[in-house]
């Protein structure tokens, strides 16, 4: 299903780091971690890691 929305198009999202299951089903869609990361201010914890395809 993933496929059939975002087709051949490039395609980013946000994911937490901290996220094992999210993070192998992306690099398993093709989604490769491009090196950048933000922290939310009202989540300090939570390291988010951009992917991209």
């Amino acid at each position: 299903m993933l496929d059939e929305v975002l087709g051949t198009e490039p395609a980013m999202l946000w994911v937490a780091k901290e996220n094992p299951r999210a993070t192998a089903f992306y690099l398993r869609n093709g989604f490769r971690f491009d090196g950048v990361e933000q922290t939310d201010p009202h989540a300090p914890l939570i390291t988010d890691a951009r992917m991209v395809r």
